[in-house]
């Protein structure tokens, strides 16, 4: 019963080993199955990766490949009014000027004035020593003097021979006029020369010829100056003027009257101004002809001989069409702009324009309001595609 028993046990426990086998091989089929799926699925899904990072890459490479429209300033073609100016150097100069000198050298006694100083017409600027003047008037007088006293024994000698009448011979008679006439010339000659010498006196006393600021006092008390020697430099700057010197290419389109704009160094605002002179005659070393510019606003003390921009206004019209010189291509000749249409295409198109040495011109043909042309033709060239920066 026991060995029957064991028997029993022996067997059960080899059918439950071959069932665990079986459940096991079973098991891991199944599980080897499960992993061959997912092993297909993670590489579909590589696949799938690969290719969109392909087409991706494909995207960026055109993107980057393909022809897009070049970035270029452009000019909006209007009408707006317009000025034709012409710009120069100017010079700020007083509208009087002279230069003080002395007919006659000598010693220089007195100097009321320097550089800087303001003084009325009339007022004393300085005196030269007169003493060498004086004694000549002494002399000049004392001349006079003995030569009235001969003229008037002549005329009392003339008188009484003219008296005694057929006591005297006619030669004696003759011989008194001629001494009173003689007297006479000799009278108005030494008087003459008393007046000169007087007259020269008085010049030594310098005086201002118009009210005006000292611009320069080259010499000092004491010093022996000549004739040619400068004292002072007087100006008057009450109404100061501006001179410029214009090309003669371009003088025959100003004239007197002409309005101007000048521009002095750290002013904002520009001063009005009108043409009140052209000389007549070109100088033949520089080509060029001087224009005199009166200054109609207050120049607030400016420096004479200080330079200024003077912006000569030629033309001015209500409506034209104005675009930069530098938008123009062969402006010498054939002259040519850049468009750009509505799509973008850049294309050439011939104008016309007046030439005129300033930064922009007036076009007179070839150009339409609502047109776009490069700003720089160089740019771009005809056929491409552009777009507006910005």
């Amino acid at each position: 019963m026991a060995r029957h028993f064991g028997k029993r046990t022996i067997h059960a426990r080899s059918v439950l080993g071959r069932r665990l086998q079986s459940s096991y091989v079973l098991w891991n089929a199944q599980h080897s199955h499960c992993r061959s799926g997912d092993r297909g699925i993670r590489l579909k899904r590589r696949r799938l990766l690969l290719i969109v990072v392909g087409l991706l890459a494909l995207v960026l490479v055109a993107w980057f490949a393909w022809p897009r429209p070049r970035e270029v300033d452009l000019v909006q073609i209007q009408l707006a009014p317009a000025t034709r100016t012409l710009a120069v150097n100017g010079t700020i100069r007083p509208r009087l000027s002279v230069a003080v000198q002395s007919p006659v050298g000598g010693t220089l006694i007195e100097l009321g004035y320097d550089v800087g100083d303001r003084v009325a017409a009339g007022t004393l600027l300085a005196r030269v020593d007169d003493a060498p003047q004086r004694a000549a008037i002494a002399e000049a007088e004392a001349a006079v003097g003995a030569q009235s006293a001969t003229l008037a024994q002549a005329r009392r000698d003339l008188a009484r021979y003219n008296a005694i009448g057929e006591f005297v011979t006619r030669q004696r008679r003759e011989e008194a006029r001629l001494a009173v006439e003689r007297g006479t010339l000799e009278l108005r000659r030494l008087q003459a020369s008393l007046s000169q010498a007087r007259e020269v006196r008085g010049r030594l006393e310098l005086r201002a010829p118009f009210a005006g600021v000292i611009l320069e006092r080259p010499v000092d008390p004491g010093q022996t100056i000549g004739v040619e020697t400068i004292i002072y430099r007087l100006a008057d700057l009450a109404v100061p003027e501006v001179t410029a010197e214009v090309d003669e290419l371009y003088t025959t389109e100003l004239k007197p009257g002409g309005a101007a704009l000048i521009a002095l160094p750290g002013r904002e605002a520009p001063l009005r101004a009108a043409i009140t002179f052209l000389e007549p005659r070109v100088d033949p070393t520089t080509g060029a002809r001087e224009v005199r510019l009166r200054v109609l606003d207050p120049l607030d003390q400016a420096p004479s001989g200080l330079t200024v921009t003077v912006n000569l206004v030629v033309e001015r019209r209500e409506t034209a069409i104005s675009i930069p010189r530098s938008a123009i291509l062969q402006p010498d000749g054939g002259a040519k702009v850049r468009v750009v249409d509505g799509d973008g295409r850049v294309s050439e198109r011939g104008i016309r324009f007046l030439d005129w040495p300033a930064g922009e011109v007036i076009v007179t043909q070839g150009l339409a309001p609502g047109m776009r042309i490069l700003a720089d033709p160089q740019a771009a060239e005809p056929g491409a595609q552009v777009r507006p920066r910005g």
